[in-house]
């Protein structure tokens, strides 16, 4: 892994070139996470019981960079990326107006100005091993936050281009509250709920999320901190199930004729397993989360692995001894709804088929 963190390294100890392919790495897997939060926002919004319109980009400023960097830092960073201390589009979806382009400067969000990201003085963070002057980007979410919000009525918000061009951006339902991580994380062992809406990977956890699903396992585990929670909770209490997460509810409420599966196997299946608080609850909401979005559920199990093996500190995504034992248990009984699921796919198939031929030879010739 290239090393990320500058100190500890005085200035000139890495030459230039070494330095801009590593803030450009960083940077560009930090941008990878971020769009895979968006995407599993969208993506999980049938489970969440609070939701919101979520933009379709993704803003970047390097003051925003919580371990700080030099002047001569922030020249490099910005040959490397093209970002400045500017807020600037550093991630576009597909769907997303064709006026919209990576490196365009953001002025404000349905007419209120950004705030670029200061810093201030946090005495606790002494007691989590963190620094006491850290970046503050509140006042940017709370501008973020409102436009979601503001977004519900037409599903959309308007975007001020440098220049003072207004464009009227499309959004998407998805489930509330913004799931982050940094490559620059001043607490990178770190897990953390901010304001209720907002939950933060430990920067170590995320950069050891090579693929896609693990960046999506990474970013649902945060997810069910926030919208999720209340929802799974009260299922639970209705369910009079005490601790117990339900094996398959995610899949069937985001996966078609996953609940008709479910229930012809309820049967022979013991479809709940007793988690250890929110955070056992967390690790099998995200496993299902990622099968939905057709990835592999395995991937948060083997990150875990990866981050004792490595002997990086992560907080509560690296799984205790009895969290892995649920997680394996799930594994094993997810393959058996999927293959099941696959089945009754294909005798489906099957019997239009024959259905269909069946029509063909009754017609007269």
């Amino acid at each position: 892994m290239l090393a990320l963190r500058s100190g500890g390294a005085q200035a000139g100890e890495f030459s230039d070139e070494f330095d801009r392919q590593r803030f450009k790495a960083a940077y560009l897997h930090e941008i990878a996470f971020r769009e895979a939060a968006i995407h599993v926002a969208w993506g999980a919004e049938p489970l969440c019981d609070d939701t919101t319109e979520i933009e379709p980009f993704v803003l970047w400023s390097v003051r925003g960079v919580r371990q700080g960097l030099s002047a001569h830092h922030q020249r490099l960073f910005t040959q490397a990326t093209g970002m400045d201390e500017h807020w600037r589009i550093a991630w576009l979806d597909e769907g997303a107006p064709d006026e919209l382009k990576l490196g365009q400067r953001v002025l404000a969000i349905n007419q209120r100005p950004l705030p670029l990201p200061d810093h201030t003085l946090e005495l606790g963070a002494v007691f989590r091993g963190g620094a006491t002057m850290s970046v503050d980007d509140q006042a940017f979410w709370d501008v973020m936050h409102q436009a979601r919000e503001e977004a519900n009525a037409d599903s959309s918000l308007t975007v001020t281009l440098e220049g003072g061009r207004q464009l009227k951006v499309g959004t998407q339902t998805g489930c509330a509250g913004t799931v982050t991580a940094t490559a620059f994380d001043d607490e990178p062992q770190n897990f953390q709920r901010q304001e209720g809406r907002r939950s933060k990977i430990p920067g170590n956890a995320m950069l050891q999320a090579h693929t896609r699903d693990e960046r999506r396992w990474l970013a649902a585990f945060g997810t069910y901190f926030l919208a999720s929670e209340r929802s799974i909770l009260r299922q639970r209490s209705s369910d009079n199930m005490g601790n117990a997460f339900l094996i398959g509810k995610v899949l069937a409420l985001a996966v078609p004729g996953a609940g008709t599966v479910l229930s012809a196997m309820e049967a022979q299946t013991q479809r709940s397993i007793q988690v250890d608080g929110l955070v056992g609850g967390a690790d099998l909401f995200a496993n299902e989360v990622v099968l939905a979005m057709g990835g592999d559920p395995a991937v948060g199990l083997r990150l875990s692995d990866r981050l004792q093996r490595l002997g990086l500190a992560a907080d509560v995504v690296v799984m205790s001894a009895f969290r892995r034992s649920n997680v394996e248990i799930h594994l094993r009984q997810l393959q058996q709804i999927e293959a099941a699921r696959r089945q009754a796919e294909l005798a489906a198939e099957a019997a239009e088929g024959a259905e269909a031929a069946g029509g063909k030879s009754t017609k007269p010739p």
